[in-house]
């Protein structure tokens, strides 16, 4: 069995584990949050997986005539209702009715605190669109190509028949994720009195950022040399490149939301926010990865 789909299988029965221990009564109640991320993660991976494995399957299927047909507009179509949804997210911020009603809603579970922004906008404003500024357009722009990044990125992964090298990319963005979390808890603030950027996003610190960037490098690493053909210095090279821009994408999906005064862009994940909550550190990585990978491939 391929080294790919041996990961997802192990991927979706810890996630389904972790989940099904959490949705027990006594751990459910206790820590209600973390069972809600863990239902997200559940069912964003499950779809993700899906959609890998079928087409995977109908591409490599002996009755396939011809055997090359691209059965991987399977994923094409989630990258792009993922670009739609996060799209409607990005147009529901910058309209003031729409973004009063994000805010009532994120305040009725809880998940609003008093997010002053920090740049002046239209928010009094019926003409919203016409007074868009730089960092809007930046983050939209960034957005955009992360989209259009993916789709490329799975297909030249088909054509090269490298499959395990998209499971990589993304989990190397998601590992500095965590890593940067727990790194941050266990030593915020205790080497460096500043935050990393404390106007944008005040919980991050400097310790998070140094040691979960380089935690996080390590396990993409050792993911790496398992599901990709890549050497380990440059599978190294590749997963702090993904943690050190996701940092940065992570910064400017903060900035935009600061600017907005809202502290998730959405509630349809519970735990994470909305899709541009959960892609923010894929901003600036995957594109960069991936014009990478099309120049040196």
């Amino acid at each position: 069995m391929a080294t790919d789909t041996l990961f997802v299988i192990g991927l979706m029965m810890v996630v389904s584990l972790t989940w099904g221990t959490l949705a027990l009564p006594r751990l459910r109640q206790r820590l209600p949050k973390i069972y809600l991320i863990a239902r997200s993660w559940w069912l964003m991976l499950a779809a993700l997986c899906a959609c890998y494995v079928i087409a995977k399957i109908m591409n490599n299927s002996q009755l396939m005539q011809p055997p090359t047909y691209p059965y991987q507009w399977l994923l094409i179509t989630f990258f792009v209702l993922i670009g739609l949804r996060g799209v409607y997210e990005i147009r529901r911020i910058w309209c003031p009715q729409s973004k009063s009603m994000l805010i009532e809603k994120l305040q009725a579970r809880g998940l609003q605190a008093n997010t002053q922004p920090f740049i002046e906008t239209p928010a009094h404003s019926t003409q919203a669109y016409t007074r868009l500024n730089l960092l809007d357009l930046i983050f939209s722009f960034a957005f955009i190509a992360l989209i259009v990044s993916l789709i490329a990125l799975q297909q030249l992964i088909w054509q090269r028949e490298q499959y395990g090298i998209l499971f990589f990319v993304l989990f190397a963005s998601q590992f500095n994720d965590i890593a940067q979390y727990l790194c941050g808890r266990l030593l915020g603030h205790k080497l460096f009195k500043r935050g990393l950027a404390p106007t944008i996003s005040p919980n991050k610190s400097i310790e998070g950022a140094l040691f979960g960037s380089m935690l996080a490098a390590v396990l993409a690493t050792l993911l790496g040399i398992w599901l990709t053909p890549f050497s380990w210095w440059v599978c190294l090279l590749a997963a702090y490149g993904l943690a050190v821009s996701g940092i940065a994408g992570d910064l400017l999906e903060s900035a935009f939301k600061r600017q907005h005064g809202v502290k998730d862009t959405g509630t349809m994940l519970a735990g994470h926010g909305g899709v541009l909550d959960r892609v923010d550190s894929l901003l600036i990585g995957v594109p960069l990865f991936t014009l990478f990978y099309w120049l040196l491939g």
